[in-house]
């Protein structure tokens, strides 16, 4: 099972900082079939590239197919996924699949065709923490920094590709969601301790519409110095809900057996070099409700814990508090304290400078190989703030309810300050709440970079 889940996580650990704002990667690209130049055809034995407490390790098999026309280029891959959770128990939880096929004409600037049909697990969130991260803390530390639902659909895309890693698409997809419960999951430590409930969310037929630009003008993908990252997103969705989750009173006052909404999301980095050895980096995050009825569940946002502002913990609940994390109206929150904010404000800021050391360079004598992959450790000192809050849209009442045309106080936000060494790979921090002075400090790991 170690093998197992570091065969996921290695492929992944080299880019874990790229484009995690929103899921993008088709089965090709997940299986890395676009590395292939001439017509290929196989049986393709891969994981998810995940862990988490629903699923346990994803495992795809099936076959694939490469082909290329002169600058056109065909893949097709028919993957079934079987799941290790409850000891690979043969049930509809732990059986899916991934089926596609895409065209894509031109190596950096063109155009691309895709149809795909999934049944797949979903991170509720996927912006906040990238996969290695959330995969390593459910496998090691029986910690859950995610919530997931069901997706069982089919999807058509277009996308133009603007450069390399810069690129304008467009989805459509009719899709059945529903809420998978968590399950036996192994872990290193803590095996055998109970989960946190994995919330339950709306389920029915919905048929989304995405608008997406990613412009990418960073130096180097997996270890930008200088350069801008910026994601941006319109869905517009609609559905007929035939169970809805559980909500606080205040963040659903009224359920309706239609919903159409309009739901957007923009992640902005910045990356510069102040010298040879010393950066400063920063990023916003917006999202949230824009026209129509209420989000979805599954469509909801939070603040807290190690993806976004690590000084408070994760789904923290706090009786008879103002909870701007995840928008519960103080009472006792639905199991498992889910995201239910309509809207959500991030500004994340780092200082980092590179340590002049010889106590590593035994370890750089040869770089350190994972599944073919160099890396050096290259000690790095982080210093950083964080900043966020969410909220709900409507009647204005309180710091936790705003009108769709008003901002929320900076002093409302959650903060923390922290400081951490990045060793390249993997990197140990401390952060410390400062919105809750009471607050223990949280020492945490992350995978390669904080963003």
């Amino acid at each position: 099972m170690v093998c197992a889940l570091l065969a996921c996580a290695a492929p992944a650990l080299a880019r874990a900082q790229g484009v995690d704002t929103v899921q993008t990667d088709t089965a090709a690209d997940r299986l890395g079939l676009w590395a292939r130049t001439s017509r290929a055809s196989g049986l393709v034995l891969s994981s998810g590239k995940t862990y988490n407490r629903v699923e346990g390790l994803p495992v795809y098999i099936g076959p694939v197919f490469h082909d290329s026309v002169g600058a056109a280029e065909l893949n097709a891959s028919v993957m079934g996924i079987i799941r290790t959770a409850d000891t690979f128990h043969w049930d509809s939880q732990n059986l899916g699949h991934r089926i596609a096929a895409e065209m894509r004409v031109g190596r950096g600037r063109g155009y691309a065709l895709g149809v795909s049909s999934y049944d797949v697990m979903t991170p509720v969130e996927p912006w906040q923490l990238p996969d290695p991260d959330a995969a390593l803390a459910a496998f090691f530390w029986h910690r859950d920094f995610r919530d997931y639902f069901n997706r069982h659909g089919a999807k058509a895309t277009a996308t133009f590709n603007m450069s390399t890693r810069s690129s304008l698409s467009a989805d459509w997809s009719d899709e059945r969601w529903s809420s998978p419960r968590e399950r036996s999951v192994f872990t290193i430590f803590g095996n055998g301790k109970a989960w946190r409930a994995n919330p339950v969310v709306d389920a029915g037929r919905f048929h989304l519409g995405v608008l997406r630009a990613n412009i990418d003008t960073r130096n180097n993908e997996d270890n930008p110095s200088t350069g801008w990252l910026i994601v941006a997103e319109y869905e517009r969705g609609s559905g007929r809900p035939t169970d809805f989750g559980p909500a606080s009173p205040l963040a659903r006052p009224i359920v309706t057996p239609q919903v159409t909404y309009g739901r957007g999301l923009v992640d902005v980095r910045r990356y510069n070099r102040l010298s040879p050895t010393t950066w400063v980096n920063a990023r916003l995050v917006l999202g949230g409700w824009l026209n129509g009825d209420d989000l979805p569940l599954e469509r909801r946002f939070s603040v807290g814990g190690v993806g976004t502002v690590p000084g408070l913990d994760f789904r923290k609940y706090e009786p008879g508090t103002v909870d701007v994390s995840q928008c519960s109206d103080g009472g006792q929150p639905p199991p498992g304290n889910p995201a239910q904010c309509e809207r959500v404000a991030l500004a994340q800021l780092e200082y980092r400078n590179e340590l002049h050391s010889s106590l590593f360079d035994f370890l750089n004598a040869r770089p350190i190989r994972l599944r073919g992959i160099g890396f050096t450790v290259q000690p790095t000192v982080v210093a950083f703030v964080d900043a966020g809050r969410g909220w709900l849209v409507g009647q204005p009442s309180g710091t936790l309810v705003y009108s769709s045309n008003s901002f929320p106080r900076f002093g409302t936000f959650r903060t923390d300050v922290g400081l951490g060494l990045d060793l390249g790979l993997i990197g140990i921090y401390v952060a410390k709440a400062v919105s809750s002075p009471d607050d223990p400090a949280n020492v945490f790991l992350r995978v390669h970079r904080r963003f």
